[in-house]
C-alpha cells in the first residue's frame, strides 16, 4: 500500500481508495485516464497492416484494365475487317442503284451467253444430255478426243464401233472399241466407260 496525491485537491490518499476523502474526485477515472495516456499500457488492438490488401487490389486492377483494353482491340478489328470485306457498310441510294444496275448488267451478259450457247451445237448437245459439262460439250462439237472423255461421248461423235474386243488380265475386264475410218482408230478403256488410251 502506498501514498498518492489527489489531482484534485493535492490531498494524500491511498491508492487503492476509488474516491478522494477530502474533495470526493474518483480517483479510479484518472487512473484509467492516466493509463489509457501510457502507450505502453493501452488496450487498444493495434491498427493492422493493410499492404497486401493494397498490392492485391493493383494487381486484380491492372489485370481488369488489361482484359477491357483486348476486349476493345478485339472489337476494333472484327470491325476493321468486317468494313473491309464489304459487310456493314450502309450503302448510300445511289451507290445502291449503281450496284444493283452493275449486277444486273452481269445478270444480263450470262442470260445471252447461256441462249447463244444453247443455240449453238455444244448447246444442242448438252441438252440431250445435261449430265455433261459444258466443256466436254464444246469439244464434242469440234469432234475432238481425249484421255478421260467417256465412251458414250465418243459413240455420240462417231456412231457405233466396227468391233469391240474384250480381254481380262486378272484386273477386270478391258474393252478395245475400234472405228476403221478414222485416224485415231481403236480406244481402250475399263468397266467404268472412261477412255484410258487410244492409237
Amino acid at each position: 500500500m502506498s501514498l498518492i496525491k489527489c489531482p484534485k485537491c493535492q490531498n494524500n490518499i491511498n491508492n487503492t481508495t476509488a474516491f478522494c476523502s477530502q474533495c470526493g474526485y474518483s480517483i479510479n477515472n484518472n487512473s484509467n485516464a492516466s493509463v489509457d495516456k501510457n502507450p505502453s499500457n493501452s488496450s487498444m488492438p493495434k491498427k493492422q497492416n493493410n499492404g497486401c490488401v493494397i498490392v492485391l487490389l493493383l494487381f486484380f486492377g491492372l489485370l481488369f484494365i488489361g482484359f477491357l483494353s483486348k476486349k476493345c482491340s478485339d472489337t476494333e478489328i472484327k470491325t476493321h475487317e468486317s468494313n473491309a470485306s464489304g459487310f456493314n457498310i450502309p450503302l448510300s441510294k445511289k451507290d445502291s442503284l449503281k450496284n444493283q444496275a452493275r449486277i444486273d448488267s452481269i445478270n444480263k451478259k450470262e442470260k445471252i451467253e447461256e441462249e447463244k450457247f444453247l443455240k449453238s451445237k455444244a448447246g444442242k448437245i448438252h441438252k440431250k444430255h445435261p449430265e455433261w459439262t459444258k466443256e466436254d460439250c464444246i469439244n464434242i462439237s469440234n469432234n475432238k478426243i481425249w484421255i478421260g472423255m467417256q465412251y458414250d461421248m465418243l459413240v455420240y461423235e462417231r456412231g457405233r464401233p466396227d468391233n469391240i474386243n474384250t480381254s481380262n488380265y486378272g484386273d477386270g475386264p478391258q474393252y478395245q472399241a475400234c472405228w476403221h475410218d478414222y485416224n485415231a482408230s481403236c480406244f481402250y478403256f475399263g468397266e467404268n466407260q472412261i477412255i484410258t488410251s487410244y492409237n
